[in-house]
């Protein structure tokens, strides 16, 4: 990846509004929704009545102006979803004019994708180039709006941590007591964080008693309650107990018995006192160790048989177990492995997996082994095969994925499968087109919650978004994964130390940008020559590097050097050489040539309008250069009216806290700043300061930026005490962080 030099005036303040409600006009709302994933909602769900009733009297008597809210919560497999589900099911049969949703939130990425999707289910304005951040604003104002005038149920399937900070946060209604909120998760921290103190039911699951569990079982396996040719009822407390009553091992034991294995509950009972237990899987909830045995051993019979017959099933298992549990689309396996299979093998990149990543590509290639494969793990119940729309997904329960990863692969190749999975989903990220377009992050999103695990193309498109400090953490374990598998000189390895050296530099971390950014454009100088488009690009991060250390001079010498070779070499108008003479014009804005750089960025923005279209990123941030170079002199009207389409783009298409909108709403607040409009423009550094301390920290250079141009607004307006302080508190980050000799550094020195 390459870094695009966004410029950012520093000469005044930015923006500071609260964040709006939007109002929504409802032209076509459905007459109803129930949108709940019925190919997990089990047919034989019995008893739970008692929690059932726990539930819905929590709900009827709430007497806040909040949604109300309750929290189920307990281990793994313990049934948290299913009695969800079965709430939501009988309170919508009960009244059809209640909006019902389920959402995952099982991961951010999950979170974001699945709120986002109800503006879509409710019909709210807007389309497909709305980011899933709008249409989390506008889900999120439909469910506070009194005025829509529909009662709703919405589920919070599988709350972590870290999904329930963003949703504190981001994405959880805070007014309309119509609605109910019902969390499942597994711990009692998470189910805390999710409540309100003293008004919200915290339900601790428990697996359900004998006699439930016993029902499970003969309902699942369809054995009639008077039979006792297949089982006693002995025996079948006695199977359940030993299970723990857990309803996921319950539901195994079910469909062990009911299909192709010719099994009696005795001698299914027999197996599971038999089995071997290596490792015992360990729970936050503190299951006894008998238990955690127990849930083992219940797989393990399936397990052998299909690892003694079904080498295509086995094979189907493993690439499984290292993707996301709840939504593993089809298509995009079958998509990577066709990718891989029109390349030489010798392009493989770990040989001792060879022989399993042929396997695998000569399963996807086969549309009658895999359809086997698919089938042979239904009947054992280990996944589920469902139609979503046009779109084939598997989903396979989380603890049944744990399981298969730590029997079916050794320890020792499990780095291997890792590898080979994170190959297969790659080749299908490239298949993507633009992945800097908004329009296909829907289809980068769906590629990346494909993965459990970090991979090159999912690092990419999670820095697009900005989410700058998790793309870093991704794209440095697959870097070292890489260079411990390939070497260092391997073009895959290099490509990762490029884009990780590209999030360095989007996060401020300058110096260790520039190291890495040396090291890379050395090895491919050498091993690919200097003219190459891989060596090109390592040449213009470097200058990027040292344009953002205040080493102007050197910059522009390197990034001239490029855009001459792109020129030669690709055109003037291919988008790598746009690319350079844009970052060229940031080195003549830094210079002060202003009249060059207008010259030159006007040229970019023309030429990526026309190529690219005016909402691509790229374009945006030429148009974002060209503002600035009529600011920079006196021509504030024409800045102002650039600044402002720039902004209200980025707004629609980034969302207000891509960082990117970020720098155009302070680059608005500096034109307002230099008409004199002091106050717009404290109003809008402070909105742009909030974010950006929050988002990007206080020492990243863009929010000193912010805080530097919020004190000249302070300054515009005789509050010399208030800019003094702030710009106090700037020179000292900065003489820590960038250095007493960095341009921004003196700059503050000499205003003070």
């Amino acid at each position: 990846m390459e870094v695009r030099s966004s410029w950012e005036t520093t000469l005044t303040p930015a923006a500071g509004r609260s964040a709006s409600i939007p109002v929504l006009v409802y032209h076509r709302l459905p007459a109803s929704v129930c949108e709940l994933p019925d190919s997990i909602l089990s047919p034989h769900f019995t008893g739970r009545g008692n929690e059932l009733q726990q539930i819905d009297r929590a709900f009827s008597a709430w007497s806040d102006d909040l949604p109300a809210r309750c929290v189920i919560y307990g281990m793994p497999g313990v049934g948290k979803t299913q009695l969800a589900l079965q709430y939501a099911s009988l309170a919508s049969k009960r009244s059809q004019d209640t909006y019902t949703f389920w959402v995952s939130a099982g991961s951010v990425e999950k979170l974001t994708r699945d709120f986002s999707r109800l503006a879509d289910l409710l019909r709210l304005p807007g389309g497909y180039a709305l980011d899933q951040f709008t249409k989390s604003t506008l889900a999120r104002a439909w469910l506070e709006d009194l005025s829509a005038g529909k009662e709703w149920l919405l589920i919070l399937d599988n709350v972590t941590q870290e999904t329930a900070r963003m949703m504190l946060d981001d994405i959880l209604p805070r007014r309309n007591n119509r609605g109910r909120l019902l969390f499942t998760t597994r711990t009692n921290m998470i189910a805390e964080s999710c409540t309100i103190p003293g008004k919200s039911l915290m339900l601790a699951l428990q697996p359900p008693g004998n006699d439930d569990a016993v029902a499970m079982l003969l309902a699942g396996a369809e054995i009639d309650r008077g039979s006792t040719e297949k089982a006693s009822h002995a025996d079948l407390e006695c199977l359940v107990r030993s299970v723990g009553n857990l309803p996921l091992a319950v539901d195994q034991a079910a469909s062990y018995v009911k299909g192709g294995y010719e099994s009696s509950i005795k001698e299914l009972l027999n197996l599971y006192r038999s089995a071997k237990i290596m490792e015992v899987l360990m729970w936050e909830n503190d299951l006894s160790c008998h238990e955690e045995k127990s849930v083992v051993a219940m797989f393990m019979p399936a397990l052998e048989r299909i690892s003694q017959t079904a080498p295509d099933a086995l094979t189907l298992l493993r690439i499984l177990s290292f993707c996301d549990p709840e939504h593993i689309p089809i298509s995009i396996l079958k998509q990577g492995c066709g990718a891989l299979y029109q390349e030489e093998r010798s392009d493989i990149p770990a040989a001792s997996a060879v022989n399993e990543l042929g396997a695998v590509i000569d399963l996807f290639q086969s549309p009658v082994r895999l359809s086997k494969a698919i089938q042979e793990i239904q009947r054992a119940s280990f996944a589920v095969h469902t139609l979503e729309g046009s779109e084939r997904v598997i989903r396979i329960h989380d603890l049944v994925q744990l399981v298969l990863r730590s029997k079916l692969i050794a320890a020792a190749a499990r780095e291997q499968w890792l590898e080979i999975v994170i190959r297969i989903v790659c080749k299908a990220f490239e298949g993507v087109g633009d992945r800097r377009s908004p329009r296909n992050w829907s289809r980068c999103g769906l590629r990346n919650a494909t993965l459990l695990d970090a991979s090159m193309w999912a690092a990419i498109y999670i820095g697009e978004c900005g989410l700058y400090q998790k793309a870093a953490g991704m794209q440095k374990q697959t870097w070292e994964r890489k260079q411990a598998i390939l070497g260092e000189e391997h073009p895959d390895t290099l490509g990762s130390m490029g884009h990780l050296a590209s999030t360095y530099l989007n996060q401020g971390r300058w110096k260790e940008a520039e190291e890495l950014t040396v090291r890379v454009t050395e090895i491919r100088k050498r091993v690919l020559g200097e003219e190459h488009p891989d060596t090109l690009i390592s040449m213009s991060n470097l200058a990027s590097t040292y344009l953002n250390q205040g080493r102007w001079k050197e910059a522009e010498e390197l990034e001239v050097k490029v855009t001459e070779i792109r020129k030669r070499v690709l055109g003037e108008e291919h988008p790598d050489t746009l690319i350079s003479m844009s970052n060229l014009a940031s080195t003549y804005l830094n210079q002060g040539r202003w009249k060059e750089a207008e010259e030159l960025v006007v040229r970019v923005m023309e030429t990526m309008k026309r190529v690219l279209g005016e909402e691509h990123p790229d374009t945006l941030i030429s148009m974002g250069k060209l503002a600035s170079t009529y600011l920079n002199q006196g021509r504030w009207k024409e800045a102002e009216e650039l600044d402002v389409r720039v902004t209200e783009i980025r707004k629609r298409v980034l969302g207000e806290e891509h960082p990117d909108t970020l720098i155009s709403m302070s680059n608005l607040a500096s034109a307002y700043g230099n008409q004199g409009r002091w106050k717009e423009a404290e109003e809008l550094d402070v909105r742009v300061t909030e974010i950006r301390k929050r988002v990007l920290s206080e020492e990243h250079p863009d929010t000193l930026i912010s805080m530097s141009n919020l004190a000249s607004a302070y300054w515009g307006q005789g509050r010399w005490k208030e800019a003094e302080e702030l710009d106090v508190r700037v020179t000292e980050i900065r003489k820590r962080v960038l250095g007493e000799e960095h341009p921004d550094t003196l700059n503050n020195m000499i205003s003070l």
